[in-house]
């Protein structure tokens, strides 16, 4: 390996012996600069060679820490499964037992007392996000609570095709203020657990699904059907069974105002509230004003319901017709 300006050396043995010849033989190299330009072109080359291990190991560790957090994360996804397989293996379980519990055929007290804990060990299984994700009070605790419904509130003949108005079974409109009392107490009982503070809107989402779920459609079709009420005969029996189940919702805005109520003036003495700070009693009163207006909104909601599916859509059509078709009997005399 020499430098690119150096010259072979030549022989001894081939130099010319002519001493008359011009020509003068080349001189060595100079080693120094050989051997300088030799260790740096080695130098370089190792330079370069360690440059690209360098940026090998570099890229290698990157790509190594990626992997790890991949890993990671995938331990933590793994985990995160198994615990949710977990509690839909405990979700599971607790659907099963309470299946057995209404097909067995305990007394409805103790039914109820089941009812309740086995819906609260259901909640605790989840976070109040989770449940609002789920959908838990609007489509998930309605379908859990109505076998027991069905089961315990509702007679046998309600869901059957015999007429509501039937003389032989119990006084309908009382059965239908029963249905909505017992529904309501239901729902109250089940929302007192809550997790977080929306106990009354909770309360109302769950009679309101549970009401237009059972006993809506039933009272409907009994004003629809032609067998089971006759506008010109069972006008009282009509009008009782629509006014029991109007009052009933009334009855339940009611309660439901006065629980607030209760609850506002306890908040009033847990936090030692004197007569004389008269801005946070009125900042209470209003708090309390805005929430009475919201229940009774939901609860008017409700009502409303009832009045279009029931006054405005079945009854005033079909007394229309009964009028419209009615004609005076001359008797000769």
């Amino acid at each position: 390996m020499r430098g690119p300006t150096s010259t072979p050396i030549i022989p001894l043995a081939k130099l010319p012996t002519n001493s008359t010849s011009t020509t003068t033989p080349t001189p060595p190299p100079k080693v120094g600069e050989e051997l300088l330009y030799n260790i740096t072109f080695l130098c370089n080359s190792y330079e370069d060679q360690l440059k690209s291990t360098h940026s090998f190991v570099s890229s290698t560790s990157s790509k190594v820490t990626s992997l790890a957090n991949d890993v990671h994360q995938l331990q933590s996804s793994l985990q995160k499964q198994n615990e949710k397989i977990d509690t839909l293996t405990q979700v599971l379980s607790i659907l099963n037992t309470m299946e057995q519990d209404v097909s067995v055929g305990r007394s409805r007290k103790e039914a109820e007392e089941i009812l309740m804990t086995q819906l609260a060990s259901l909640e605790e299984l989840f976070s109040v996000q989770e449940l609002r994700d789920i959908q838990y009070d609007g489509m998930i605790l309605p379908s859990l609570v109505s076998p027991f419904i069905e089961c315990y509130y509702l007679p046998k003949y309600w869901n059957e095709k015999a007429s509501l108005f039937d003389e032989k079974e119990e006084s309908s409109s009382h059965v239908c203020r029963e249905i909505v009392t017992n529904i309501c107490h239901l729902a109250k009982c089940i929302c007192s657990h809550a997790k977080d503070k929306e106990q009354h809107e909770r309360t109302q989402q769950l009679i309101y699904t549970l009401v237009t779920q059972h006993v809506v459609p039933r009272v409907k079709h009994a004003f629809q059907s032609t067998l089971s009420w006759n506008p010109l005969v069972q006008v009282e029996d009509g009008l009782r069974l629509y006014e029991s189940l109007i009052d009933s919702v009334q009855e339940n805005e009611k309660d439901m105002q006065q629980d607030e109520e209760d609850d506002v003036k306890e908040e009033e003495g847990l936090f030692g509230i004197q007569n004389d700070d008269e801005d946070v009693i009125m900042e209470l009163q209003a708090a309390a004003a805005a929430a009475s207006r919201n229940q009774t909104s939901n609860t008017k909601t409700l009502v409303n319901l009832v009045k279009e599916e029931i006054m405005f859509d079945v009854i005033y059509p079909r007394l229309y017709r009964t009028l419209h078709e009615w004609k005076p009997i001359i008797f000769n005399q």
